[in-house]
């Protein structure tokens, strides 16, 4: 699997820049939108077409609006220049992704796709500086807790209330226009179009209004935060931990994580008893929750970041990553950032893996993952939350030796293996 596919997605963003891009001979340069020149790469790539799917990254890298993707664009026309024998210009490009914030060191050290590089002084050198950049990871107290971008979203939320006419300018030049990378990432992956959220800010007005001054109090919860991060350090030495942007969008996403950090979205987790949910929909009240489970919610977006098991799209493979996020928040933090899955999943437990069975080995995730238009009042979305979760706890409590078992589960090489040996099956047909 390549770089393409390994590192990160090229997600659409919300406008179309035009840039200019090598026609064949004899034919004048043609302006493409910027979710084709990504396409196109991809396309490239898949064809192993190397140095052309590299040249295409160069190009897409320096059309990418944020330096996330400009990095991940980077990497990727560094890994294809390898592939293809051009190692002086992989090495530029490698170089160039780590100028812009590339700093993953282990999966550059493995990564196949670079093998033509290992023996190079150059490639050891950059593999030191990003070694150097991210050492202070592995000490959560190091941990950076970034609130600004709520700041700013309130600063141009006031001020586009006086000019409603500009509203969607105001929150590109004052809020996304000042965001964190953290910002830049959340906008890529999950808002990505601003009058997504110029439209949820006006069909839900009480409901953000309200949330304000418990937003702001996030910044407060850092020791909470760390709490957890103790905890996993002493359960899985080898942990990093990644810094942690709160941003407001509107109901994207609770949270997600990328190189950058663990994005979490403040918007979903500041209810609280005055807040009204009358303007929500069924999903969104839901799957809101009060400020005490921001602790639960970065401990499950950690664990994504350090997981080293997110190779394959199965089913299956979704939900044991998706449930051990869960699990192992609980186990960190005391809290299960799914608790609302439990009634219902315990309750139908049996029928659900016999569901859940039938459709484990392909890649359609669609009902039980992100299935948020499945939501009813009797039978909540994302129940391979719930299945994940009881089969990384059975795992757990099957493996005597604890510190063993999380990191089993945090570099899972075959997921049908892990399950038949958590024994999963067989406990629930006996119970």
């Amino acid at each position: 699997m390549k770089a393409i596919l390994r590192f990160r997605s090229l997600l659409p963003t919300v406008a179309l820049l035009l840039i200019g891009y090598a026609a064949k001979a004899q034919q004048a340069a043609v302006p493409m939108p910027l979710d084709s020149l990504r396409a196109r790469a991809r396309q490239l790539a898949v064809a192993k077409q190397y140095p052309q799917a590299a040249a295409r990254y160069a190009t897409l890298a320096r059309a990418e609006p944020h330096r996330s993707a400009q990095a991940s664009a980077f990497y990727n026309a560094a890994c294809y220049y390898a592939l293809a024998g051009d190692t002086n210009q992989a090495l530029r490009q490698l170089g160039a992704a780590q100028k812009a914030g590339y700093t993953n060191a282990d999966h550059t050290r493995q990564d196949s796709d670079l093998n033509s590089l290992r023996a190079m002084p150059q490639f050891q050198a950059l593999l030191k500086r990003m070694e150097q950049a991210t050492a202070r990871q592995a000490n959560p107290e190091q941990v950076r807790f970034v609130t600004t971008d709520i700041d700013n979203f309130w600063r141009a939320y006031d001020h586009a209330a006086r000019d409603p006419a500009r509203r969607q300018q105001i929150l590109e030049r004052e809020y996304f226009g000042k965001a964190s990378v953290g910002l830049e990432d959340y906008f890529d992956l999950k808002i990505r179009q601003v009058n997504r959220l110029v439209q949820k800010l006006d069909t839900t007005p009480a409901y953000y209004q309200a949330i304000r001054s418990n937003t702001l109090q996030i910044a407060a919860m850092k020791p909470q935060v760390l709490a957890g991060f103790r905890k996993l350090k002493e359960l899985y030495p080898p942990a990093r931990f990644a810094d942690v942007y709160f941003v407001i969008g509107g109901f994207n996403s609770g949270g997600t994580a990328t190189p950058n950090g663990l994005l979490i979205g403040a918007d979903m987790r500041a209810r609280s008893p005055e807040v009204p949910l009358h303007e929500l929909s069924l999903w969104d009240r839901n799957n809101s929750g009060p400020l005490a489970e921001i602790p639960s919610i970065v401990a499950h977006e950690q664990i994504h970041f350090l997981q080293k098991n997110t190779a394959g799209a199965s089913l299956l493979s979704g939900a044991i990553n998706e449930g051990m996020a869960d699990f192992l928040a609980e186990l960190t933090t005391g809290q299960q950032p799914n608790a609302r899955l439990q009634p219902y999943g315990d309750a139908h437990e049996k029928a659900l893996w016999a569901e859940f069975k039938r459709e484990m080995a392909g890649s359609n995730w669609g009902n039980w993952i992100a299935n948020s238009d499945q939501e009813t009042p009797d039978k909540p979305a994302d129940l391979g939350y719930y299945v994940g979760y009881r089969i990384c706890q059975a795992y757990y409590d099957a493996i005597p030796d604890k510190k063993q078992a999380v990191y089993d589960m945090l570099n899972i090489g075959d997921f049908p293996a892990f399950l038949q040996k958590s024994r999963y099956e067989q406990k629930l047909a006996n119970r």
